[in-house]
């Protein structure tokens, strides 16, 4: 065979070797990540959340334009990010979408106040150009549709005192869980049933409504009384096991400021709602004291509660105790006294300090007269402490004096020495049941209850502030009807925003979730930085090394081939 033809078959065997290979490959996906942390490598839960995908989901990205560097890094991780996303599944698609690219300024006007409609929140930048700053409205976040259903997704963390680098990386670290959660959440068919308890001088309805309307755009949220029975269409008397079973209907029990006792029976339907797998959040007040007890008087005295709530023994078997103590803290949210805000050191602002999913890179939190908490031997329950206070603070015993004139004195640096002290416990494992060798309450006409030992894996939060969850209703701002909820975390009175909201939100999504997404929350990426003034000061040599060594390698080439083709062709 002439050396042609056996070009010509080696040429015509490789191309059918590589045809055979491109199809017996086609139907598989492989993709590389050589990055030390796996930063763009989605994680298990997102994949299967993104797969499963039957129908149409649009994301709009509002975060196309002239921005400054910063801002054009998160948009190229949201849009590496969409790309990873839609290379698992087609029916994923995405727009980036510049909203200041109006004919009009009445035009921009109306699409900023629609974005704004829809909950995206406006950011305001400060550009220098040749002719002087400009400042830009930015919208740095998505709306994502699917069908008639449409959720909008805040891609940008704000953080109070932080540098805005540090809310970019954070931003830039949350991302995949942002945007996963916020789909999980638009296609998921059955929606988690949150009870928001009621029957014990819980929180009025209205001052938890924007926690509520929050919660209703992604579960479903009641109030349920426990002390409302159906009645047995037998016996017509109340029923207690159809009480338990309506209650085990939800999966979430919401139990906010609760100011009257909890009788056995209230006790029992909750211990049997965690044993048979219900999650709970207990936002308590272990000690009476109110901000309104100051606005006819400088000082009252604050009063334990727990012997009129009832809750110590049912909270004691679970594994924590909040204590009849009111918290002094140094690092403390302002009041505003008409005319100056000051530290009122019985509010403390609480800094999240644990990169848990429910706590990481949030806002700092104001509490209001919060009680400290112990945590108990409890076999098999794993306690993590989310929220405490700064090492400057201290606790108070109830009876305790509460003045006015705290807010006008120094306070005692040698006395707030105490901290750090738990403000709020999260609480993971297999409960053991509060009527466990105690005596059983029994239903209507004395018929024996249904009783469960033990739990199967759960999980319950207990914060020793009732109000953590409270919204003010305005009172200041005239362009608004009073008495209307404000956002939650919002202080009318100082114009700060604290992270009560978030915080709120992460933990019943913590509590509610199945799909592993919330560990993204936790996820920590390196953002490597480089140094701005090592930047300046070398910035002549790497501009010289970036231009000359490319052209010096080329060089050295070029010299390299023509000596060699001398050499192979000089005869």
């Amino acid at each position: 065979m002439s050396r042609k033809w056996r070009d010509i078959l080696i040429f015509v065997s490789a191309s059918f070797v590589l045809l055979l290979a491109n199809m017996a490959l086609s139907g598989s996906f492989t993709r590389w990540d050589l990055t030390e942390e796996r930063r763009y490598s989605l994680s298990p839960a997102t994949v299967d959340l993104i797969q499963e995908l039957d129908d149409r989901v649009l994301v709009k990205v509002y975060l196309k334009g002239d921005f400054p560097p910063g801002f054009q890094k998160l948009q190229r991780e949201t849009q590496n990010l969409l790309d990873e996303l839609q290379a698992y599944n087609a029916n994923l698609h995405f727009q980036f979408i510049d909203p200041s690219d109006q004919a009009s300024e009445k035009d921009k006007q109306e699409v900023y106040q629609q974005l704004r409609s829809k909950g995206l929140m406006p950011f305001q930048l400060e550009t220098n150009e040749p002719s002087g700053k400009r400042t830009l409205n930015v919208f740095p976040g998505a709306l994502i549709s699917s069908g008639e259903r449409e959720i909008a997704v805040n891609i940008l963390q704000a953080q109070m005192g932080e540098r805005p680098e540090a809310q970019m990386n954070a931003s830039i670290e949350k991302l995949e869980y942002t945007l996963a959660q916020a789909i999980r959440k638009l296609t998921m068919e059955r929606k988690a049933r949150i009870a928001f308890i009621e029957g014990h001088g819980e929180l009025n309805p209205r001052y938890l409504a924007d926690l509520g309307r929050s919660l209703s755009e992604h579960y479903t949220v009641d109030r349920f009384n426990l002390r409302e029975f159906a009645v047995d269409s037998v016996t017509g008397e109340p029923s207690v096991r159809a009480q338990l079973y309506r209650l085990n209907t939800y999966d979430l029990a919401f139990i906010a400021k609760p100011m009257k006792g909890f009788s056995d029976l209230d006790l029992y339907l909750l211990d049997q709602f965690i044993m048979g797998g219900g999650k709970c959040i207990w936002a308590l007040d272990m000690v009476l004291a109110e901000m309104d007890s100051l606005s006819s008087r400088s000082d009252f005295l604050a009063l334990p509660l727990d012997e009129r709530l009832r809750l110590r023994n049912s909270l004691f078997r679970y594994g924590v105790r909040v204590n009849t103590d009111l918290v002094q803290d140094l690092l403390a949210a302002g009041l505003n006294d008409s005319r100056e805000v000051l530290p009122w050191a019985y509010s403390p602002m609480v800094m999240p300090y644990i990169d848990h999913p429910v706590t990481k890179d949030l806002n700092g939190l104001r509490l209001e007269f919060s009680s400290s908490i112990d945590t108990l031997i409890a076999p098999g329950i794993k306690k993590t402490v989310l929220l405490q206070s700064s090492p400057r603070s201290a606790r108070f015993n109830a009876p305790h004096q509460v003045s006015l004139a705290t807010l006008y004195r120094s306070p005692d640096a040698a006395v707030l020495r105490q901290g750090p002290l738990p403000l709020a416990v999260l609480l993971e494992g297999r409960f053991p049941s509060a009527f466990v060798n105690r005596v059983q309450p029994r239903g209507r006409m004395g018929q024996q209850l249904p009783m469960q030992d033990s739990s199967m894996h759960t999980q319950m939060l207990v914060i020793a502030d009732g109000d953590i969850a409270k919204n003010q209703l305005n009172l200041m701002n005239p362009q608004i009807p009073k008495g209307v909820p404000l956002p939650l975390g919002f202080d009318q009175f100082t114009g700060a925003q604290y992270g009560n909201k978030e915080f709120m939100l992460n933990a019943f999504d913590y509590l509610l979730d199945d799909s592993g997404l919330m560990e993204l929350r936790a996820r920590e990426l390196k953002i490597r930085l480089l140094d701005s003034q090592r930047r300046q000061d070398e910035r002549g040599f790497w501009i010289a090394a970036n231009t000359g060594i490319p052209l010096g390698f080329l060089l050295l080439f070029s010299i390299g081939y023509a000596w060699i083709r001398k050499r192979l062709y000089a005869r």
